[in-house]
């Protein structure tokens, strides 16, 4: 392709990802359903491309950053706490739901169970993404967000895992037990070594490098790297991104500007590989559509309604299911036992939303994959059912029960505890006579304020100093804007300026 096709090709999809986002945005309704919408539309416009991007080319772009952002916001206290039921959720569910798409599935015309176990893996892992913006809006028990977060982490691994075996089976031939065996064996093992490998030398790297961006730059490459390694090796890439990425965002305490600046970078990032990622598959789906003539429109709607089923059926009857025997398993052998409430367990089933890891493993399966075109078909359907049917009703879910606003206190006591280790140390400063007595006092009034808004004491309002600065730190990044516009201050210089004011913002809220 020359370059000038390449550099439109490039630039309209721009367009549309930047239309598709502002039009979530004021809409409020979920960003990929737009997306892809906007990106279906845009297939019928003259002169759309037709462009078929190479499998192997959306796997390594997208699906190693998207997991190490994933990864690197799990700690393992995380995954050690709700070891348990994140085991059962990404692993155990993932392969029941594999295992139920496949047989509903294989009942279309032409389509065998191997091949709907290739589907039930690309379904297999839920997209945290959405569900994570109604908890940030309304609250959620900790315990809930924790587990829904780091499940999705682990069932990434577990899907595509169980994606390269049935792929492999489709394209090859089903393999003995002992074959599937040795090699799941071999594939994991290998992945969470180069992880580990990898994670050790990042961190010797990453504790001699100062410079913030060459740090940005270390962390762009490190998922790229891990997956190219163990792909080269020919075990999992996936688990060896996922374990890189857990390892080093545990790794030594980043400067401040390096930590907000990496926030920034990969939240970025993020959200941009989503959003090019669902306008894709939208200008995808008219070719999809054209290449499953051998199907009529009744026997797709019957497919779809019937994988959708279940997987959202299943997950809702697992959490029903399930954990009470692990509990009471658990119970019996005397371990100890954390308890979740019913409209827990529901509302963790209700999380079931799949996004953009479903889609890049859809968009990655080889093209000579036979049936190709209805497993991507498929997807898409399930994809934007979950995340509209759940995505939009998980608000509701919450509220009606009572979880909206619940919160297990630990927020609140670890801020209390950090603003009363600043009064103590003012306290030392000011007994050793580092600082003249009384000097303090200004700052000290700004944490006693911070200690009194998650204690039962709240602040008299006229005295409430933080949001005081907020508002001084408002009034002063206007004048800021005047005078950088009538040419009063030098450029660089109100950059710095209004770059302290930011920060200065950030620490207030």
């Amino acid at each position: 392709m020359e370059a000038g096709p390449v550099a439109l090709l490039c630039l309209g999809l721009a367009v549309v990802v930047v239309l598709g986002v502002a039009l979530a945005r004021r809409t409020g309704l979920p960003d990929p359903v737009v997306l892809v919408v906007v990106g279906l539309g845009a297939s019928f416009l003259p002169g759309a491309p037709h462009t078929q991007i190479p499998p192997e080319v959306v796997f390594l772009v997208f699906l190693p950053p998207l997991l190490f952002r994933a990864s690197f916001l799990t700690s393992l206290q995380t995954l050690r706490q709700h070891a348990t039921a994140i085991t059962l959720l990404s692993v155990g569910l993932v392969v029941t739901t594999a295992l139920g798409v496949a047989a509903v599935v294989s009942l279309l015309p032409g389509v065998t169970f191997a091949q709907g176990m290739v589907l039930g893996a690309v379904v297999g892992p839920t997209d945290p993404v959405a569900a994570a913006g109604v908890f940030q809006r309304l609250g959620a028990p900790r315990r809930v967000v924790e587990l829904v977060e780091a499940e999705s982490l682990m069932n990434d691994a577990t899907a595509l895992v169980l994606y390269a075996v049935a792929v492999e089976a489709v394209l090859h031939g089903t393999p003995s037990a002992v074959s599937i065996g040795l090699t799941l064996v071999t594939t994991v093992l290998g992945g969470l070594g180069i992880g580990l490998a990898l994670a050790g030398a990042v961190r010797l790297v990453r504790a001699r490098v100062s410079d913030v961006g060459l740090q940005l730059l270390v962390s762009l490459v490190t998922p790229y790297l891990a997956y190219v390694l163990a792909d080269r090796a020919g075990v999992s890439g996936v688990l060896a991104v996922v374990t890189a990425g857990v390892l080093v965002g545990i790794g030594p305490t980043e400067a401040s500007e390096a930590r907000l600046q990496g926030t920034a970078f990969w939240s970025f990032l993020d959200l941009l590989l989503n959003a090019v990622l669902f306008v894709l598959l939208g200008l995808a789906a008219r070719r999809v559509l054209d290449d499953i003539p051998h199907l009529d429109p009744t026997t797709l709607v019957l497919g779809g309604l019937g994988v959708v089923g279940v997987v959202i059926g299943l997950r809702v009857a697992w959490q029903f299911v399930v954990p009470p025997v692990a509990y009471r398993l658990r119970s019996l052998a005397g371990r100890p036992v954390s308890r979740s409430t019913t409209y827990e367990r529901f509302v963790i089933g209700w999380t079931g939303m799949r996004g953009a890891i479903s889609l890049a493993a859809a968009l990655a399966l080889p093209l000579e994959l036979p049936n190709r075109s209805l497993l991507v078909f498929l997807t898409v359907v399930v994809v934007l059912s979950t995340l509209v049917l759940q995505g939009l009703t998980l608000p509701l879910m919450l509220r009606r029960g009572a979880l909206a606003e619940a919160d297990d206190g630990r927020e609140n006591e670890t801020r209390r505890t950090l603003a009363e280790v600043a009064l103590r140390r003012m306290d030392e400063l000011e007994a050793d006579g580092t600082l003249p007595p009384g000097s303090a006092d200004p700052l000290r009034e700004v944490w006693e304020q911070a200690r009194a808004r998650v204690s039962d004491d709240l602040p008299d309002p006229e005295v409430d100093l933080v949001s005081l600065r907020l508002e001084i730190a408002k009034v002063q990044g206007e004048e800021l804007a005047e005078l950088r516009r009538t040419g009063a201050v030098d450029p660089e210089v109100a950059r710095l300026l209004q770059e302290e004011l930011d920060l200065q913002r950030v620490r207030l809220s």
